[in-house]
């Protein structure tokens, strides 16, 4: 294989930092070959310890698609065997089956993670491969503790972990590592590196770098970085952690341009937003909307912001549609492509069931059997889809360049892997990202909440960055 210069550097820099802490983690933007660097870090660590086994987590979609394509793409430069341990869990035959092949690479998705550690006591695998690191940035979450344990031989002796062989190391792939703060980083570095960096707890993390922000009593809802936190975190991890990005290293690639489509809320909705959002209790069409906390207030003003608002569970009520402002808007921007085909996200499954009732046959789904095949042959005037079923593995930049969300994600993460769908290297065209927005509204506070994350982050790999 011939890889970039870029990929090259992260190669090396990869196995200096296996052999110097352990792990490293490489954060690379969207488009610049993340899993066929990973390859080549694999193959290059294979020919200098040929008993090496190596076990990739991804993303289901990743895991199932994605990692065997670029293996079988690339298979005359690489001595890689592999076998992909995905199947569902009412048929785990096919897991147990690709377990037992004894791979060099064994794919499993992070979802039967907890299958696979209960099911092999002794891992055979030297190496882990975290494919989008992020989503292990949760310290309470299973898979995180899973994989804290499981990386917790690294230390051990050979044979005499409860778990047998320790782990050489781990290698975290993701482009977002920081989407939401700093808080966000331990988990994933403690991952790479047992905590050297970061501190073994979140506890004493907590303690050394924030300070507590919102807090009710004891319960801190929020906690705030300590001026020189930002530098000192980013110095801690910067040896074994590198950002790579794509302006940087593709400057070739055609520029993207954000378009923000203003739309007024139509007066009744306006009237039933505003008391909704005051008395938070509403009756609509015979049907009660309630909420009982601040994270369903969120989910309800952004139903309306929609055109539609869902009645509370429980309920023997239909989904109560207010307006299609935003359809209307999308119906422009469709005319205006002049017959360029279009990704849209949505959040709710009423925005596809109306896009589909106005748009008919043109609307497709990312779920259905070739998809990708279809819109690379210009087949798809529309494909729909809500970004957390197309952040990863979905390859649309050959034969598409607009991009539409119908509502905005709150999640920097999932609107950066949506976007780069298209956004991303193999793209010859400008796109264009078509945001409809509904001022005075949760949108626009969504809008600001992108906005400080997309800062927060990108100034994390500005500063791990090697030129």
């Amino acid at each position: 294989m011939r890889l970039h210069d870029y990929q090259e550097s992260a190669v090396r820099f990869a196995l200096a930092s296996f052999r110097d802490y352990g792990g490293c983690g490489l954060f690379l933007d969207m488009g610049l070959g993340k899993t066929l660097t990973t390859i080549a870090i694999m193959d290059i660590w294979h020919a200098m310890h040929p008993e090496s086994r190596f076990l990739v987590v991804a993303p289901k979609t990743v895991a199932v698609n994605t990692w065997p394509d670029e293996l079988d793409k690339w298979s005359d430069s690489h001595r890689l065997d592999y076998a992909v341990a995905c199947g569902a869990k009412p048929d785990p035959g096919k897991r147990t089956e690709a377990l037992e092949a004894g791979a060099t690479v064994t794919i499993i998705n992070q979802e039967n993670l907890g299958w696979l550690d209960s099911h092999v006591d002794v891992w055979p695998w030297d190496c882990i491969v975290l494919d989008e690191l992020s989503g292990y940035k949760s310290p309470t979450a299973k898979r995180f503790r899973l994989l804290k344990r499981r990386r917790g031989n690294l230390s051990s002796a050979p044979g005499r972990s409860r778990h047998g062989r320790p782990v050489s190391w781990v290698l975290g792939l993701t482009g977002t590592p920081a989407a939401k703060g700093l808080m966000d980083l331990w988990a994933q570095c403690y991952l790479l590196d047992g905590g050297h960096a970061l501190g073994s707890t979140l506890t004493s993390y907590r303690q050394r770098w924030f300070v507590p922000g919102r807090h009710n009593g004891d319960v801190v809802y929020e906690w705030l970085p300590r001026p020189e936190a930002y530098g000192r975190i980013m110095g801690a991890i910067a040896p074994f952690c590198l950002t790579m990005l794509a302006r940087d290293k593709l400057p070739g690639l055609p520029r993207r341009t954000v378009i923000d489509h203003m739309v007024a809320m139509p007066d009744d909705t306006r009237t039933a937003y505003d008391a909704f959002r005051r008395d938070k209790w509403m009756e609509l069409d015979g049907a009660e909307v309630s909420a009982s906390n601040a994270g369903v207030l969120c989910n309800k003003l952004t139903q309306f912001t929609a055109g539609c608002v869902y009645p509370d569970p429980g309920m023997d009520a239909p989904v109560m549609r207010l307006d299609d402002a935003k359809l209307d808007e999308f119906d422009r921007i469709l005319q205006e492509s002049q017959g360029e085909q279009i990704l849209v996200f949505y959040q709710f499954r009423d925005e596809l069931a109306r896009l589909k009732a106005r748009y008919k046959g043109m609307v497709h789904t990312t779920d259905e059997p070739g998809i990708v095949a279809e819109w690379d042959a210009h087949r798809v005037p529309i494909l729909a889809t809500h970004p957390l079923s197309s952040r990863f593995g979905l390859n649309l930049q050959h034969s598409g360049h607009i991009v539409v969300w119908l509502s905005l994600t709150w999640s920097l993460e999932d609107y950066t892997q949506a976007n780069a769908r298209v956004d991303r290297q193999g793209q010859e065209r400008p796109v264009q990202i078509h945001r409809i927005i509904e001022p005075d509204t949760v949108d626009a506070r969504k809008l600001s909440v992108l906005a400080g994350r997309a800062e927060l982050a990108g100034a994390v790999m500005e500063e791990l960055r090697r030129d």
